[in-house]
């Protein structure tokens, strides 16, 4: 019985060596283990197993900026927010601000932040306000208002050099407000004012500057086109009568061209009837009766004095007188 009861001790001091030595660490957390009040090693998210009696967790609980929701025993690894109390710095120019920050860390090594600085979030808190004092001291007024971007990465690297050696790492800081004196507030805001008055009178003016522009642009499209317009029309009245005259010169031409035609073909009729014996003759008696006619009228009007015979004067007296003969046998004719 005896032996029983040393076999269930035996088990159930196993048993609690064994609970005793697992340690479950949450994701996103870490653990420090001590031994005899040294420090061991680092436990890492899930399931570790350490020494029971001799090895022991360490209180963390400080280095969390919100420790609310936390084991007192584990470092939260997260990206974690401080907000840094409002803080009066003083500008090159001699101008009293207060200014407000924002600043992202880290813990990346949980045994330096735990070891290498007595107090993390108080030490973080009180570097951020010095290294304002002296980033803002080294800017006038207008810079420290218009180069937050600048301001804050100044920030971050000074801060993140000098919290290196603690185990954290400074991911960014931000400025939330600049509040500078009511008296220069109010006067920035005046300027402010003027400067948007100033700029709806340029905006203004560059409108009636712009629509003047477009007017003059519109006048002078129109010009052009009106003139485009009659250089056009003038073009094409030319070129209609351009078009008349040339047809009325091919229709004279053409009519010169009938005419020549015509004489040649009259031509041609003579020299056939030329050709021919018998036609010549009559041709030349018509030719000789014309003539005799126009001598006629000649002498009875009194227009000619001087009538010259050829040397064939009794054929001529013979034509004559056939031609007497010719005009009595008609005149007869008519009178029957």
């Amino acid at each position: 019985m005896e032996e029983l009861y040393i076999i269930l001790a035996i088990t159930f001091f196993v048993v609690l060596i064994v609970i005793k030595g697992i340690k479950q660490v949450p994701q996103g957390q870490a653990m420090i283990i001590e031994r005899l009040g040294k420090y061991v090693r680092t436990l890492d998210s899930g399931i570790n197993f350490i020494i029971p009696f001799l090895d022991h967790k360490r209180v963390v609980k400080h280095l969390n900026y919100k420790p609310d929701g936390l084991s007192a025993y584990c470092v939260d690894l997260r990206e974690q927010v401080y907000d840094i109390p409002s803080q009066a710095v003083i500008t090159r120019d001699n101008i009293s601000l207060t200014v407000d920050t924002l600043i992202f860390y880290q813990i990346v090594e949980p045994h330096r932040a735990l070891y290498e600085i007595s107090d993390l979030i108080m030490a973080i808190r009180e570097l951020s306000k010095t290294t304002m004092r002296n980033v803002f001291g080294e800017m006038d007024l207008d810079t420290s208002l218009s180069s937050r971007d600048t301001v804050n990465q100044q920030l971050r690297t000074i801060l993140d050099e000098a919290t290196d050696k603690w185990g954290v790492k400074i991911l960014r800081v931000e400025i939330q407000d600049i509040v500078p004196p009511a008296d220069l507030k109010e006067d920035m805001e005046r300027q402010m004012r003027a400067e948007r008055t100033r700029r709806q009178e340029v905006t203004i003016a560059e409108g009636k500057k712009q629509a003047a522009i477009l007017e003059a642009e519109g006048i002078k499209q129109s010009l052009i086109l009106n003139a485009q317009g009659e250089s056009e029309s003038r073009i094409m009245k030319a070129e209609a009568i351009k078009a008349e005259k040339i047809l009325f010169a091919q229709g004279e031409a053409e009519s010169i061209q009938l005419v020549q035609q015509a004489k040649a073909v009259g031509l041609d009729a003579v020299r056939k009837v030329y050709a021919d014996k018998e036609g010549s003759e009559n041709l030349l008696m018509m030719e000789v009766l014309r003539s005799q006619n126009e001598i006629a009228k000649d002498l009875a009007n009194g227009t000619s004095q001087k009538i010259f015979l050829p040397n064939e004067a009794a054929g001529l007296f013979g034509s004559i007188k056939a031609i007497q003969e010719l005009l009595a046998a008609r005149q007869s004719v008519v009178q029957e």
